[in-house]
């Protein structure tokens, strides 16, 4: 028997995919070299355009070539096969491979980092242990039962967006004052032609 799944474990994926590592771990990497509040904004600005483009793109395409696959079946269609088997294994060891290692390691990372918790084992540190075997669990998990596999999809989904609205109300109602200035001036305009503004 084929198990479908609804409209609210499609959106939580969706939602999952996008609302993921970066957003709680590249923005820290970012305000080390960049100072200006406006040049940060205008960086995310920047990526959610790109984004959209990307998004536009691929749903034409979608509706042009309607069959699963994605740039497999784009590329091996529009150019050649080869690109596609390429794009394939590209989208296997860096797109979904390496996202996965490095959601891993970041939440290894807070998770011993939150309980100061400092230790080695066989070389190799706790948080990555802590990432090993997350995966593995997942891995299971979802291996095992694709309904209970949906659950949790839905119910990580659901904790990640509340805590982001919660650090969202907070970041609103607080009263602390922050030394990030978001006017526009010369400082910030020479930041969006840095180098780690392109980065």
């Amino acid at each position: 028997m084929k198990i479908k799944f609804g409209i609210s474990t499609a959106v939580s994926i969706v939602v999952a995919n996008m609302i993921g590592t970066g957003i709680f771990t590249s923005l820290g990497f970012q305000v080390i070299d960049i100072k200006s509040g406006f040049a940060l904004l205008s960086l995310w600005l920047i990526g959610g355009i790109s984004a959209l483009i990307g998004a536009l793109a691929y749903a034409e395409l979608g509706t042009a070539m309607p069959r699963s696959g994605g740039e497999y079946h784009f590329l091996s269609r529009i150019y050649h096969p080869v690109l596609g088997f390429m794009a394939g294994w590209i989208s296997f060891i860096i797109g979904f491979t390496a996202a996965t290692a490095a959601a891993a390691m970041a939440l290894g990372a807070y998770f011993t980092s939150a309980l100061g918790i400092e230790a080695t084992f066989f070389s190799l540190g706790l948080d990555k242990i802590i990432a090993i075997v997350v995966i593995f669990l997942l891995v299971a998990l979802h291996s095992s039962n694709k309904i209970v596999g949906a659950y949790f999809q839905n119910a990580f989904t659901a904790i990640k967006v509340i805590a982001l609205l919660i650090l969202i109300v907070i970041g609103i109602t607080t009263d602390v004052n922050q030394p990030i200035n978001f006017a526009v001036n010369k400082e910030s305009l020479k930041e969006i032609i840095s180098p780690a503004f392109a980065i």
